[in-house]
């Protein structure tokens, strides 16, 4: 098969534990030059509040600003920082709809879900208006097989996108989202998924439902922050 951001040829590599494994084989999926455009994050050299890289263990301003808002912050996780790779990546995926590119993290973006064992997998919704136009909800499609809650939804058809906002535009958004059964989520571990971590209004606004609703604890995961 050919690299699903440059069509590179790629090789397959087989040795004897392939060929006797009852199991589909896990072939890569982009080559390794375009592999190298993208920055992994260290979670143990994150801000345990939001996934943003840095050395100390310590929450960052931002998170401390969450923390004083709501009397608690997230706990994020991110995949990769959001370097030119990874906007080109997304605008691709997206904004053009190459759905093709769901495959370019899945497989990761799903370990690191099992690793985190919740009680419920919710993906951050998108649009009835965007849903018909893009085809997909990009979050969705990178999920694969895990099994998911989608209890939340947009309170509107359509919305201004996030990336046509500046970070105070972002910031003052009001709650879009409603929940559509809270009592599935009492004393549960809720996980939300979204493809990029901006500012953390979009999982805040998710999160503050969800403790309503008093979820036992409550983590997020990205692709990108």
């Amino acid at each position: 098969m050919n690299c699903l951001l440059c069509n590179t040829r790629l090789p397959v590599r087989l040795c004897l534990g392939d060929l006797l494994a009852l199991r589909p084989l896990q072939q890569p999926v982009i080559c390794e030059q375009c592999h190298t455009g993208f920055t992994r994050i260290d979670p143990n050299h994150a801000c345990p509040g939001c996934g943003r890289p840095q050395e100390h263990p310590h929450l960052c301003c931002e998170c401390e600003q969450w923390q004083h808002q709501y009397g608690w912050h997230l706990n994020h996780q991110a995949l990769y920082t959001y370097n030119d790779a990874m906007k080109e990546y997304m605008q691709r995926y997206k904004f053009l709809g190459d759905y093709r590119l769901r495959h370019v993290f899945a497989v990761e973006f799903q370990q690191r879900i099992r690793h985190l064992q919740a009680d419920l997998v919710v993906p951050i919704p998108v649009t009835t208006t965007t849903m018909a136009t893009r085809g997909f909800n990009q979050v969705r499609g990178l999920l694969g097989d895990i099994e998911v809650t989608s209890i939340l939804h947009h309170r509107a058809a359509d919305k201004i996108a996030q990336s046509h906002k500046t970070r105070h535009q972002r910031l003052q958004t009001p709650q879009p989202f409603i929940l559509s059964n809270p009592v599935v989520v009492r004393g549960k571990r809720i996980l939300l998924v979204d493809d990029i971590y901006t500012t953390g209004r979009t999982l805040y606004h998710a999160a503050v439902l969800f403790k309503k609703a008093q979820c036992r604890e409550i983590v997020s995961l990205s692709v990108a922050r």
